[in-house]
């Protein structure tokens, strides 16, 4: 038996394009992504990119490393799935057409290991936060998608940008929102699963309900803690990557 067979791995936030210290977080991911090889699944819950936006043929320039590393994990026979997150929602047909990567617009919800998944990036969901939801809708409707694309993809790559250096300036100074998480969480279960694994959330947690196996599961993020979450023989076990090879 492989050492990673059957195992389930689940990493999220990493912004790539955005962040200090890039090329040491790149190339700490790329080690990651190679120590996986021949694990049964690999989950991206958002955000991989600090912004991506396919324009037909075209895709931003600057990931071939990132890239290439994805798709040999893919080749080495892992099926990868890859949500959306908010800085990353408007891809197109690569990772599916060149990567043979699963993409995923909404929540995943799958069964392994005797355990039923709903995995999402986070955003946008549970109770209150009405005027980002609001701005979520309009983001990502059909109107703008398409005036978007109008736009040449260095000035909408620049602005993008910005906003979303506003926007984590704006998160980062919020402590995580446990009711909300819970709330989402609760949905879930209250739908069958006993696993709730979410993205979005810079914190790692690891939250067990008075069910048992019911769990809140939040990646944490690639940005600054290197975090990332296995799933074997049923048991989830968040863990962070070394800072050196």
């Amino acid at each position: 038996m492989h050492l990673n067979e059957g195992r389930v791995v689940f990493v999220s936030d990493a912004h790539f394009g955005s962040g200090a210290g890039e090329p040491e977080r790149r190339a700490s991911f790329v080690r990651f992504l190679d120590a996986q090889h021949g694990c049964e699944r690999l989950v991206i819950a958002g955000d991989l990119f600090q912004f991506w936006f396919d324009l037909g043929r075209t895709i931003p320039q600057g990931y071939f490393d990132i890239l290439d590393a994805v798709y040999r994990l893919r080749r080495s026979g892992t099926q990868v799935d890859y949500l959306a997150g908010n800085h990353d929602y408007w891809r197109g047909a690569f990772f599916t057409r060149e990567l043979q990567v699963d993409v995923h617009a909404g929540p995943l919800e799958f069964e392994a290991q005797g355990r039923r998944v709903h995995v999402a990036h986070g955003d946008g969901q549970g109770p209150g936060d009405a005027g980002y939801k609001f701005l979520r809708a309009v983001v990502r409707s059909p109107l703008v998608i398409g005036a978007a694309r109008a736009v040449h993809p260095d000035l909408l790559h620049a602005f993008a940008h910005a906003a979303g250096r506003w926007s984590r300036v704006h998160t980062d100074q919020r402590p995580p929102d446990h009711a909300r998480l819970e709330a989402v969480a609760q949905a879930a279960w209250d739908r069958g699963y006993d696993a709730v694994v979410l993205g979005h959330v810079h914190v790692q947690l690891q939250l067990q309900h008075q069910t048992p196996h019911r769990e809140l599961i939040v990646i944490g993020d690639w940005l600054d803690l290197r975090s990332y979450v296995t799933l074997e023989s049923g048991i989830f076990t968040p863990s962070r990557w070394p800072a050196t090879p």
